[in-house]
């Protein structure tokens, strides 16, 4: 494995050339109107939730499920910022910094983001979750990733040209707000075409490492696969994960997993949705899968302030005493 310490000057000696050099670093025609800077506004979200957990022992609470709060708009025409923390986070409800973001537009080609962000790789893990159809990504999905939070340190490039978009980026690799850093870093990317109004398919590829319980450094890697169709009253999306770890030296396990998800918007106000996910922890056993089907509505009250209940029915091999489980979800976004 080759070290990766000379990217990050290099990546950065790139942009300082082509913020300098591209017409649009030009000020601003003197004719024009100045704009007022900074323009920031307050955002953040609540969610309160109601649980019914009938697992063996089963349990029912009420529970602050995410509370954040923080900064984001323009501080300059093209440098943006986004600074969110967490009061209370999932799992364990402890104070978190969420984002911590710079964004500079150069171009529609070529845009920088630096800091603590939501890492480039399929479709429900970059997306905000206050955004998701249900009220919490896909079982498959979360045990899928390997990032905290879904985030990591790093710098990120993307663009939009037509029907095609990217985004990569270079992270640490260790997720959000790391107590320890892999040596090497990792490389996360995804690339999408949008061939008509509404759908988009993407690809997605991740190349890292870990680092082992006795120190080694060890290889991980993940592909994804997914589409999203959202035109009118109608969602349909799906996304498909393989991943593979270096459990030791030469010697490798297999990850699979996914989800289809389906919404129908009834008036302004209400939506049903439907989701299947697979996941399967080890490809080369049987009997070993995680398998969960969630039926449910939101009641958006506001923007994305909205009322959810959400149904799962959970199946899970190597957890037998696994049972459904029953969320209501209140959730104010600022």
């Amino acid at each position: 494995m080759t070290s990766n310490k000379f990217i990050y000057p290099f990546i950065l000696f790139i942009i300082v050339i082509i913020i300098t050099s591209h017409p649009s670093a030009a000020k601003q025609d003197s004719t024009s109107s100045p704009k007022q800077y900074p323009q920031l506004r307050v955002v953040g979200f609540l969610q309160q939730q109601y649980i019914d957990d009938r697992t063996t022992g089963r349990s029912s609470q009420f529970t602050i499920h995410r509370a954040r709060v923080g900064i984001a708009g323009k501080i300059t025409d093209r440098i943006s910022v986004n600074v969110v923390g967490g009061a209370v986070e999932p799992p364990d409800r402890t104070p978190r910094l969420v984002n911590a973001i710079v964004d500079i537009d150069i171009h529609r080609l070529l845009n920088v983001r630096m800091g603590q962000f939501l890492v480039p790789f399929g479709l429900e893990g970059p997306e905000a979750i206050p955004f998701n159809p249900a009220i919490e990504r896909s079982t498959a999905i979360r045990r899928l990733n390997t990032f905290r939070m879904f985030r990591d340190i790093g710098v990120q490039l993307s663009g939009q040209h037509q029907i095609l978009s990217y985004k990569i980026a270079l992270i640490n690799g260790d997720g959000a707000n790391p107590t320890f850093n892999t040596p090497n870093n990792d490389f996360t990317g995804r690339f999408t075409v949008k061939p008509f109004r509404g759908f988009e398919i993407g690809v997605s590829a991740h190349l890292g490492y870990f680092q082992s319980p006795n120190g080694d450094t060890r290889d991980r890697n993940r592909t994804g696969f997914d589409f999203n169709y959202d035109y009118d009253a109608f969602l349909l999306r799906g996304e498909y994960i393989i991943r593979r770890d270096e459990i030791s030296p030469g010697n490798y396990i297999d990850q699979v997993g996914g989800y289809i998800v389906g919404g129908l918007r009834i008036g302004s106000n209400w939506e049903l949705i439907g989701r299947f996910e697979l996941y399967d922890p080890d490809t080369s056993l049987d009997n070993n899968r995680y398998t969960g089907i969630t039926l449910g509505g939101n009641y958006y009250i506001e923007g994305r302030s909205r009322i959810s209940a959400n149904y799962e029915f959970r199946t899970d091999d190597n957890f037998p005493g696994l049972g459904n489980l029953f969320t209501v979800q209140m959730q104010i976004t600022l």
